[in-house]
């Protein structure tokens, strides 16, 4: 579907900054992608997620206390689900295949695009504060959190936030470097999105650019 960036405020001081970024299309879509959004997610899918956020793991349509012999060994450990394959269409016989669609395919790694904008992807030159980064996270995390919930998926919104992020809000999390490399070293992370979201460091006589990060990610080179 097309999108008519259309910048306000700070974004429209970045927005020709935004063309100084290394090509690379993945990377195109998901910094085009992340201004095309509204305001910040309300309240409400807020206190949603929080109650989401309550509910114990479980399945839906099995459990692992009686498991069905349809049902993969991998989706339980012992008598509890797995916290790696409890979101998964295969460990939810009783997920409808919209539920199916949109928590185990559509939303398995809800927002992690925002990411693209934290100083440790080494990709951000000093032309931007450290701080005006955490904040343009933070504002693409709320954008994204209100289109989930107002989208095909909405229904089931506060569920995947919920589960994703049971201890905090979604920006508090995906916003820092600390989770942004958990994620592109980790060896079940997409190489796709490694190679979006982080770039090696350049040693550059000018120093103008913002590179924190010196981690070991499988699939992107060193420069």
């Amino acid at each position: 579907q097309a999108a008519v960036f259309k910048a306000s405020g700070r974004n429209e001081a970045h927005s020709k900054r935004l063309a100084r970024m290394p090509s690379n299309p993945v990377l195109g879509l998901l910094v085009f992608g992340l201004h095309s959004a509204g305001p910040a997610a309300g309240s409400l899918l807020v206190r949603r997620q929080a109650e989401a956020s309550r509910i114990p793991l479980e399945l839906s349509g099995a459990t692992c206390a009686d498991p069905p012999t349809t049902l993969p060994k991998y989706c339980c450990n012992g008598i509890v689900p797995s916290a790696d394959y409890a979101d998964t269409c295969e460990c939810n016989p009783g997920w409808t295949h919209q539920e199916c669609v949109c928590k185990g395919i559509l939303n398995s790694m809800p927002c992690h695009h925002c990411m693209v904008h934290l100083p440790g992807t080494n990709r951000w030159a000093k032309t931007f504060t450290k701080q005006e980064l955490y904040d343009n996270c933070a504002d693409c995390v709320g954008r994204c959190t209100e289109e989930l919930g107002k989208g095909d998926c909405g229904a089931f919104a506060a569920d995947i936030l919920g589960k994703k992020f049971p201890e905090a809000e979604p920006a508090d999390v995906l916003c820092t470097n600390d989770y942004l490399k958990s994620h592109v070293e980790s060896k079940d992370y997409p190489t796709e999105m490694k190679r979006a979201l982080y770039t090696s460091p350049k040693y550059l006589s000018d120093d103008n650019y913002h590179q924190p990060s010196n981690w070991n990610v499988a699939g992107v080179g060193a420069n």
